[in-house]
């Protein structure tokens, strides 16, 4: 269990996190959503004990980050969003450096080691050099090294930038593998576009936390009756016909070209699946329909 109580957290005498309280179980995977500076980087920093705390308290399985930052670390692997600079050192050589210092050692690092490098896609030699990877491979050699002491923890800085779409479903993977193991997933979503693998949202606005709860837009829709979505439909070379259908149902629609039309409309007042049902007894066929932008976004505006 991570418990976030009453975190403060200042850089250069400003506050990038304030009074940050929040309780995550195992087996629970929570992004971290907000607009730049919201101080989702900051916050993972602080529970990988790597950022002082200025108020309040982290604690990882009852572990203070303040009085026992290295029991901490022990307990943490961190993937930060890209690959620092390792001139000339082997892929090997990075591994065998972290997995020392994380207390491996015989028989038990060259297995870290092993495991690591078929993980991060490369042979059992590693003798590829760090600086010359490319951004897919290195952020998962990044991932294989925060797994090598096996930590019940896993935290990660903008776990998908970089990444095209095979290297993301492989990220998507590992973030759902490690749910299922009972371990605890901790991501700062820089795009705020959040996949399915994870299991809570929680949304920072100017180092306050604003909403959390599970990754679904009942969540964060429940308990607002003005909280208006957006969707997109498409219905072929027949938009303007559907505008005219739902404008009577929604706080707004409008077409988008032939084929294409935006609306806001409340869940609450009536399920959006009822909207799309209209159009089709109505004889219009549709393409497809869903949140647009993707819901998690919508919560940043």
């Amino acid at each position: 269990m991570i418990c976030f109580d009453c975190v403060t957290i200042k850089r250069s005498r400003q506050d990038v996190i304030d009074n940050v309280t929040l309780t995550i179980d195992a087996g629970e995977a929570v992004a971290f959503i907000g607009e730049s500076g919201a101080g989702k980087s900051s916050l993972l920093l602080a529970l990988a004990s790597v950022l002082p705390l200025h108020r309040g308290d982290i604690t990882v399985d009852n572990l203070s980050v303040r009085t026992n930052a290295a029991a901490v670390r022990g307990r943490v692997g961190y993937v930060p969003a890209c690959l620092s600079a390792w001139p000339a050192m082997q892929a090997t050589e990075f591994l065998q450096l972290f997995a020392i210092s994380a207390g491996l050692c015989g028989k038990p690092l060259r297995s870290a080691i092993d495991k690591a490098l078929a993980l991060a896609g490369m042979d059992s030699s590693g003798k590829q050099t760090v600086d010359s990877l490319c951004s897919g491979q290195a952020k998962r050699l990044l991932i294989a090294r925060a797994l090598l002491h096996d930590p019940p923890v896993l935290i990660f800085d903008d776990p998908f930038s970089g990444l095209d779409y095979k290297e993301r479903i492989l990220v998507e993977q590992i973030i759902s593998d490690a749910v299922i193991m009972n371990r605890i997933v901790v991501a700062a979503v820089d795009n705020a576009v959040v996949p399915r693998c994870f299991t809570q949202v929680a949304l920072l606005s100017k180092g306050r936390l604003v909403e959390s709860g599970p990754a679904v837009p009942e969540t964060f829709g429940a308990g607002d009756s003005e909280r208006h979505w957006g969707y997109r439909i498409i219905c072929p070379s027949h938009s303007e016909t559907a505008v005219k259908l739902l404008r009577r149902l929604c706080e707004s629609a409008h077409a988008v070209d032939g084929d294409t039309l935006d609306c806001r409309h409340n869940p609450r007042q009536l399920p959006f699946s009822e909207l799309v049902a209209v159009l089709v007894r109505a004889g219009i066929a549709v393409e497809s329909a869903g949140f647009y932008p993707h819901w998690t976004v919508q919560l940043l505006t």
